[in-house]
């Protein structure tokens, strides 16, 4: 009984750390930002070495609930301990809408094995079908939103048929390929606003009160950016238990499988073109919901907001943090968007320094922030059936 409350208050500490971290870095210059970064990585260094790491994923595992309801009570205090400054809570609100398109990209590069140059088509199109059909049309933001995700995985399963019977540089070549011409459709087509956007997408409202609206709480004024920072991270907390759950499952043991060796895995029964084109639609599906999210809160979208550079931003989370790792890819995009959100004041360098810090902590952390952890098969550790474990266990075996 003490032992396992020690384990509760240790994981309890490691999760407020986790909170002050994040507090300090989205209050901080970006010069001290880089100087946690860098602190944390000489962290990370150590607990890895020491076998530490492995110990407090253990920890975390055990009192999910525990550290969930922190990280949400986190959230929640949030706008009161900046103090309502809009441009820290839009900070945040980016971050959560592009974790939850790195978290969808992660079953591709950390699933399969395949790198997609393009996730910013999937974000896009969620993005644009809903602009589209509110703004065009006069459709419900909700509704607007469920078709963008629908339109976006139809897009994956589109896209996916093809591209997925290349693999390695090949693959990487259709998907940069179809980026620019995502790009160029964009532009070039007057009823999606062409190069000029579209202004003026409708905010979402919840029985008849705008998310636009400023929030009063016990005598407070707050920006209306509270509403979107909780609607976001309501969203990303949802697909960050969905990407768990199925790291845990069959599939995503089956992905691994296939990232491995795929003709191991097509012999132990695993349909390859099946189980990649899942990973590739449940990843633009992802993307989708966030690009409908950016949508609605912005209120304005155009072509430079879906084109390479965001592609290539949104794989460098997935890598930086870790690939194939939950807690990886969270700890890539909370980073990286603050990083990013910071060097907004030097424009002109932006994409030099940006490349540069990745180069750094790369040849430093070379599999990531947080590398993806050993598999232990089994009920207690996956959530499966005995049945399903030694299914799974013959599908992909130990990694």
């Amino acid at each position: 009984m003490a032992a396992r409350l020690n384990d509760k208050i240790t994981a309890a500490l490691v999760a407020l750390g986790i909170c002050l971290l994040v507090y300090i870095s989205l209050m901080s210059s970006l010069l001290v930002i880089l100087i946690i970064v860098a602190l944390l990585v000489v962290l990370l260094t150590y607990c890895e070495k020491t076998g530490l790491i492995d110990t407090v994923f253990q920890l975390m595992g055990k009192n999910t609930t525990l550290t969930s309801v922190i990280f949400g009570l986190f959230i929640i205090s949030l706008p009161f301990l900046v103090k309502g400054n809009n441009d820290l809570l839009h900070i945040m609100i980016i971050a959560g809408i592009m974790g939850i398109v790195a978290l969808g990209l992660n079953f591709q590069i950390g699933g399969i094995g395949q790198i997609n140059f393009a996730p910013a088509v999937f974000y896009g199109v969620g993005a644009y079908t809903t602009a589209y059909l509110s703004v065009r049309l006069g459709v419900s933001p909700w509704l607007g939103t469920i078709a963008g995700v629908c339109l976006a995985t139809l897009t994956g399963v589109i896209i996916g048929l093809p591209a997925l019977k290349a693999r390695g540089y090949y693959l990487a070549l259709v998907t940069i390929a179809l980026q620019t011409i995502f790009t160029l459709m964009i532009i070039n087509i007057p009823a999606v606003g062409g190069p000029n956007g579209i202004p003026g997408i409708p905010y979402y409202q919840i029985f008849g009160y705008s998310l636009h609206s400023r929030v009063e709480v016990f005598g407070l004024t707050l920006p209306y950016q509270v509403n979107y920072l909780y609607l976001v991270y309501i969203v990303f907390a949802l697909a960050i238990v969905a990407a768990s759950r199925l790291f845990k499952s069959r599939y995503g043991i089956a992905w691994n499988a296939v990232d491995q060796d795929p003709v191991v895995a097509a012999t132990q029964g695993i349909n390859l073109t099946s189980i990649q084109l899942l990973s590739f639609c449940l990843g633009a599906a992802f993307a989708g919901m966030a690009g409908a999210l950016y949508a609605h809160y912005t209120g304005f979208i155009s072509n430079e907001n879906f084109d390479f550079s965001q592609s290539l931003i949104l794989i460098c989370m997935v890598i930086l943090g870790g690939s194939d790792n939950v807690p990886g890819v969270i700890t890539g995009a909370l980073l990286l968007t603050m990083i990013d959100q910071k060097l907004a004041d030097y424009a002109n360098y932006r994409l030099l320094m940006y490349g540069l810090v990745l180069i750094i902590i790369l040849l430093v952390r070379s599999k990531g922030l947080l590398p993806k952890r050993i598999r232990i098969y089994g009920e207690r550790d996956t959530g499966m059936s005995n049945g399903d474990a030694k299914l799974a266990a013959g599908a992909g075996g130990k990694r």
